[in-house]
């Protein structure tokens, strides 16, 4: 996508009003709205492990036990030690509320008919691939966290009635589901200053979410999409949605570090017929970018995924790109 107003998609700045849109080869000046945070917070924690240092599905099962002799609740912290050390801060019912989400079939219906599960698990090795897993976020389990491939020599722990992947041995997160859907990418940088992305897909129909993910400056794993430094009704890209005609399915933000950074979306955002975007702006120093639009024609796709590039300023856009994308502030 060029970046003057003939080639611009969906170009408007998130702050303030200006907007252009072009559909076809015709071009609609448009306004624009967005309310954002007045003041931005420090950047949330990734979300956490459950409970490191375990050797198998056996030794987790008597920790439980030993936590649930103390509390039979369940809502005490298994190792308290290993939560002041690296986060590890699950509780039993933690277990319990993602058992009963990722594998149903199991009929764990009390906290008690944990540790008697896991120790019915198997382990042995894990497969090749990714997998969505729970974490702790803000003390709380979520089951659709992380995804990411097992680590060399890692475990899978499995339920042996219905061969599905129960718990992953490095942090024994819960694992929802595997990565199968084929995916595309938005790859983006940000620098010392930068204080705030915000993103979001919109398409006009409904989309899996197992593609749906970031991986931040500095990081391995893939997030899902969290709204950590935007409340639902204050960039909820309404507008956007408005010119792009097409609802949004799914949106988030956070504070970045600087470095590179990559959205990974369904292949279907790289598709002309879908009638998908990507959109994103970043604040600044108290400065809102103008709002960037995706399209996809701006996807490369000379390898196996798709992918589609920001690059910070045009002094950073290699000179073999023709039509580069660029954060631009004031422009539109």
């Amino acid at each position: 996508m060029a970046l003057h107003k003939e080639g611009s998609d969906v170009l408007y700045n998130c702050g303030r009003v200006c907007g252009h849109y072009k559909g076809g080869d015709l071009v609609k000046r448009l306004v624009f709205l967005f309310l954002l945070l007045s003041s931005v917070a420090n950047a949330a924690p990734v979300g956490n492990p459950f409970l490191r240092g375990v050797k198998d599905p056996a030794e987790l099962a008597r920790k439980i036990e030993s936590s649930l002799a103390t509390d039979p609740t369940g809502a005490t912290v298994i190792d308290q030690k290993r939560c002041k050390e690296d986060g590890s801060c699950a509780r039993p019912q933690d277990y319990l509320r993602m058992f009963k989400e990722s594998d149903p079939s199991a009929m764990l219906r009390a906290v008690s008919d944990v540790p008697r599960f896991l120790k019915t698990l198997t382990h042995g090795p894990a497969p090749a691939g990714e997998y969505w897993m729970a974490c702790l976020k803000s003390g709380q389990p979520v089951l659709h966290c992380l995804a990411r491939t097992f680590k060399v020599g890692e475990e899978a722990w499995r339920d042996p009635q219905t061969g599905r992947i129960v718990l992953a041995q490095s942090c024994t997160n819960p694992v929802e589901k595997p990565v199968r859907e084929q995916c595309a990418e938005v790859r983006f940088a940000t620098k010392a200053g930068d204080t705030v992305v915000r993103f979001a897909l919109l398409c006009p129909q409904g989309i899996r979410d197992e593609c749906l993910g970031v991986k931040k400056a500095g990081e391995a794993e893939w997030q899902r999409w969290w709204k950590d430094e935007c409340a639902d009704g204050e960039c909820n890209f309404a507008r956007a949605s408005m010119v792009v005609g097409a609802p949004v399915q799914a949106a988030g933000s956070y504070t970045p570090l600087p470095g590179a950074h990559v959205l990974r979306v369904p292949r279907a955002a790289a598709d002309p017929s879908s009638g998908c975007r990507v959109v994103l702006c970043l604040d600044r120093d108290g400065a809102h970018s103008d709002g960037l639009g995706v399209r996809p024609s701006d996807y490369d796709r000379a390898s196996s995924i798709p992918t589609a590039t920001v690059w910070y300023d045009a002094q950073a856009v290699p000179s073999r790109v023709a039509a580069p994308l660029t954060w631009t502030w004031g422009e539109w």
